[in-house]
């Protein structure tokens, strides 16, 4: 494993490469608190198809936080990796804002994207973000006590919803170790993603909703596999958000199956 850093106007990101050129690459996007370090236990298997490249989204893990760039800011700074690597396209696993963020560089650079697993998120096209912001009103506000007075709860927060065993709770939580709170400017922005009315390429995306995710992510998921075209969905018994954490062995068969069917 090699890692590196870069610069994108005042903030540094982090990334990591496990090189192997003559194979296909997947990049592998994490969810909101978390880092790259959410994937540890299921990267060791599909490093031996795949070359992998993990990222640390902005405000997270052993990325920069600043004011000036966050979340929307992603599709650009991933090709910028992509091109100081030399990787012409890639696959893709993003989870929660992860899969927003993949969607959104889909979207500006399509012919770099062949595939997308999207986990526990929808899509940024047909008004779901509306629907799952409305429903989040409520339960934003309280988070923002939180974040204010009670940061561990905040964190704990969304731990809860990403994982329902013990161990991926573990796992979900030892992620979230360098998060701080000036990690949320990354949100800022991230409305830029929701704009676009259809997708610029209709590239294969496995939507993957665990068994006890929230019901509007569920809604969406379903909206998802329906209205945008080459779109898979498939549910995870006795999961939750990031359903690798509770059922890595037949996530990662099922990706694997969906991954191979579009290799190019």
């Amino acid at each position: 494993m090699k890692d590196y850093t870069i610069r994108f106007k005042d903030c540094s990101i982090y990334y990591e490469m496990h090189e192997n050129k003559t194979k296909p690459t997947l990049v592998f996007l994490h969810g909101y608190t978390s880092s790259l370090n959410v994937f540890e236990s299921i990267i060791v298997t599909f490093k031996k198809d795949y070359q992998l490249l993990l990222i640390d989204l902005p405000g997270h893990g052993k990325s920069g936080v600043s004011s000036a760039v966050g979340f929307k800011d992603m599709p650009e700074i991933m090709k910028s990796i992509l091109d100081y690597q030399e990787i012409s396209s890639a696959y893709f696993i993003g989870v929660d804002v992860g899969s927003l963020v993949a969607q959104g560089f889909g979207h500006i650079y399509p012919e770099h994207v062949n595939a997308l697993v999207s986990v526990g998120s929808y899509s940024i096209y047909h008004d779901s973000c509306k629907k799952v912001s409305n429903e989040h009103v409520f339960s934003n506000a309280l988070l923002s006590f939180k974040w204010l007075f009670a940061f561990k709860k905040y964190l704990h927060h969304y731990a809860n919803i990403a994982a329902i065993t013990e161990t991926g709770l573990t796992k979900f939580k030892t992620s979230q170790t360098q998060f701080k709170r000036s990690g949320l400017k990354a949100y800022k922005g991230l409305n830029r993603f929701y704009k676009w009315d259809k997708p610029t390429k209709h590239y294969p995306i496995y939507v993957v909703c665990g068994e006890f995710e929230e019901e509007v992510i569920k809604d969406a998921s379903i909206q998802f596999e329906q209205k945008v075209p080459n779109a898979l969905l498939e549910g995870f018994n006795k999961s939750k958000r990031v359903v690798f954490l509770d059922q890595p062995r037949l996530f990662i068969e099922h990706v694997q199956t969906f991954l191979k069917s579009h290799l190019k």
